[in-house]
């Protein structure tokens, strides 16, 4: 599953107006109100949906890295106890 279409998904589910969201073109965009035009609350509520999609327990929140999508990324497939074939699958699990 492509984690920037995930990312992208989850944006448009917790804010359905983005009116300054751009969406990212790599792992490598970092996660801030310049580089993707998301402020914090965005990012935070963004997060905790993918964690939900990821079945990341929500104690874990705390620990989960925001200062760039791939490290995001890297801390959901290490942390996850489910996995979704395509990101409508994943996004009917927690709609």
């Amino acid at each position: 599953m492509d984690f920037i279409e995930l990312f992208d998904a989850c944006v448009i589910e917790t804010n359905p107006r983005p009116d300054k969201y751009t969406k990212p073109t790599s792992l490598e965009a970092k996660l801030s109100e310049e580089d993707i035009g998301l402020d914090s609350l965005d990012v935070t509520l963004t997060m905790v949906l993918i964690m939900e999609v990821y079945g990341v327990a929500d104690s874990e929140d705390f620990n989960v890295p925001t200062e760039s999508l791939g490290a995001m990324q890297e801390y959901m497939q290490a942390n996850k106890t489910r996995e979704f074939d395509s990101v409508e699958a994943a996004m009917e699990s927690v709609t």
